[in-house]
């Protein structure tokens, strides 16, 4: 290849901000030299190695859209603490068919059983599959909403929580919602079953007390509707991952 050529290549890949294949453009060229590579070969090693540097910046974009709570994964996940969870409907789950179909996930039981860490591995799969997702409490989302409705962004904000194919909604229950969050929780979750996206849902308070959570019992029975219509449900039964590990902490004091 002549000098000229390698340049207007070069400086071409630049024009066209073909960054990654730009950087590795001079390595590739002496790797084909090297290995006698035709020109299809070194074009399909060229194409790849700027394939792979897009694929990777937009999930690392989509990473940080979806603002999860660190990294999580089913692999890490004890089922053996937890044998109340159903393990082939969760791995069924991550194939994520669910999204795909628009399926709702509630996840029920007491503080530090585990259901975060369900919720953030299964969103954490559909980001890494190309899925948009999010990740919210229900108090912030509430918050997040009604400050938007105050300053006249309400349209705009609602995007946020509506636009994802996975929606995250942690710790539902947790703290009381009036009836402006309520409202707000219903729009979310009425817009989201119109489109057909997928919603994951963690609570710690049984079905039946939600009209005490959201302050309306009519309000609560309408979001139920929509998060229950082909909903997959799991009740985990089991203990706190916290207090196991502050119960390991003490007899290792103690010892």
């Amino acid at each position: 290849m002549s000098e000229s050529v390698y340049e207007q290549i070069k400086d071409g890949l630049g024009y066209l901000k073909l960054n990654k294949a730009e950087e590795c453009f001079a390595t590739l060229v002496e790797q084909a030299r090297d290995d006698k590579w035709d020109h299809l070969q070194f074009l399909a090693r060229l194409v790849d190695e700027e394939v792979t540097a897009t694929r990777n910046r937009r999930l690392a974009s989509r990473m940080r859209f979806a603002h999860l709570p660190g990294r999580r994964t089913l692999e890490d996940f004890d089922f053996d603490f937890q044998p109340s969870i159903d393990r082939k409907l969760v791995e069924d789950l991550a194939s994520l068919r669910f999204v795909k179909e628009g399926r709702p996930v509630l996840f029920l039981g007491q503080p530090g059983c585990g259901k975060t860490h369900l919720a953030v591995a299964l969103c954490t799969l559909a980001v890494e599959a190309g899925y948009r997702g999010y990740f919210a409490s229900g108090a912030d989302m509430c918050a997040s909403i009604a400050a938007a409705y105050a300053e006249g962004t309400f349209k705009l904000k609602m995007r946020t929580y509506t636009g994802p194919s996975v929606l995250v909604i942690d710790d539902v229950g947790l703290v009381p919602l009036d009836r402006a969050a309520g409202n707000a929780f219903y729009q979310v979750v009425n817009r989201r079953y119109e489109m057909g996206s997928s919603t994951i849902v963690t609570t710690n308070r049984g079905l039946p007390s939600w009209g005490e959570v959201f302050g309306d019992s009519v309000v609560a029975a309408a979001i139920l509707d929509r998060l229950m219509h082909r909903a997959v449900v799991f009740n985990i039964k089991g203990p706190s991952w916290r207090m196991r590990e502050h119960q390991a902490l003490a007899e290792a004091v103690k010892q």
